[in-house]
């Protein structure tokens, strides 16, 4: 059993990287601007939350951090203080889960980006694939850039003069609801 995880444990296993460009960036833009995050668990926030999330600059996610330590602290001062004990390894177990999507949340809301998913052993061995997957990075920009794209286009077109791009009544028939009143499919 120690040799099959040993030999599993040698190969250097794929990993899915999300690749970002930035807010500036536009069709004619290098593709040497974009970023491959890696979908990985991160073992420095399972360890040390508040300095992981100091270190990707998640100012709100330290300060409700420091307001969860508050309360396990407060509460350990209770007769049940050997049940919160379990409470305080919670923020480290949930950044270990989700520390990926949250850093990509944080790229999305500064303006960056994602052009694409590539699965690949390391972040070169990503650019290189990501990079002769497609014809040409100019092309890959075209289609990822989201005010070009023909998909948002006609969206756009179909969701113009109606809020939410929710149906009209119809004036056709009179109907209530999903059934028509007239007896008309």
């Amino acid at each position: 059993m120690l040799v099959i995880f040993h030999r599993a444990y040698r190969y250097q296993a794929m990993k899915t990287y999300n690749i970002y460009m930035p807010p500036q960036a536009t069709a004619g833009s290098n593709i040497s601007a974009a970023i491959y995050l890696p979908d990985d668990k991160s073992w420095f926030a399972v360890l040390l939350p508040p300095f992981w999330l100091l270190w990707n600059r998640m100012w709100w996610g330290f300060v409700i951090y420091l307001a969860y330590t508050t309360i396990i602290f407060l509460l350990l001062l209770t007769p049940w203080r050997y049940a919160v004990t379990f409470l305080s390894a919670l923020p480290g177990l949930y950044l270990f889960l989700e520390a990926h999507n949250l850093a990509c949340q944080q790229y999305e809301r500064k303006g960056w980006w994602q052009i694409g998913v590539v699965h690949a052993a390391d972040v070169e061995e990503a650019e290189l694939r990501f990079v002769t997957s497609q014809q040409s990075p100019r092309n890959v920009l075209q289609s990822a850039d989201p005010v070009s794209s023909p998909k948002s286009a006609q969206l756009r077109k179909s969701n113009t003069g109606n809020p939410a791009g929710t149906r009209t009544k119809s004036t056709d028939s009179q109907s209530t609801g999903l059934f028509p009143l007239d007896g008309t499919v």
